[in-house]
């Protein structure tokens, strides 16, 4: 293969009608347009789905991924439980936690002021816990309808908190539209 081929794949099992299970990996080339190098991205997850008796589905998701840089030889991880719960027909609660690795929070450049300089490079894992509601509104020429809001709380480490705050937190209310799905 020369350097400028891509190789990618992916497996995916469904050991029965409710799991569903995979693992991929691929390489990026040039990913980012002002970093050098190459990135390897591999992911996996498992997902149990469980119909319910008003012909909605709650789903659980587990989810894993790491970039590999290969530039710098780092690995960067990022961790997601996520499940979403419906109720009565047309509402559904969400909860989700995320725990992610972060190394561009502050880059490395010389206009930096002293003291960023201590942390450019660095990786921070970030931790953020949302819980959210969606309620559906109607269906309109085959588009579902939702309108929901999702609050989310983060734990940061120490070193970043003068520049993120203490308890950083995001709201966020949106108007969800999908595809309608096949009866």
């Amino acid at each position: 293969m020369g350097p400028d081929e891509l190789l990618s794949g992916r497996l995916s099992i469904l050991p029965s009608k409710n799991w569903v299970i995979q693992v991929s990996a691929g390489r990026l080339t040039r990913p980012e347009r002002q970093e050098p190098g190459d990135i390897v991205r591999t992911t996996a997850s498992i997902e149990y789905s469980r119909p319910m008796p008003d012909k909605n589905v709650w789903s659980t998701s587990l989810i894993w991924g790491r970039n590999h840089d290969i530039f710098k030889q780092r690995n960067l991880n990022s961790y997601l439980a996520e499940s979403v719960y419906p109720f009565r027909h047309k509402n559904f609660m969400v909860g989700r936690i995320e725990l992610v690795d972060k190394d561009e929070l502050f880059a490395d450049e010389p206009a930096l002021e002293d003291r960023l300089a201590s942390t450019a490079g660095s990786t921070f894992r970030i931790q953020a816990y949302t819980a959210g509601y969606t309620r559906d509104i109607g269906t309109f020429s085959g588009i579902e309808t939702g309108i929901g809001a999702n609050a989310t709380g983060y734990a940061i480490p120490t070193a970043i908190k003068p520049y993120y705050g203490e308890h950083p937190w995001a709201m966020t209310v949106f108007l969800r539209l999908r595809l309608k799905r096949a009866s």
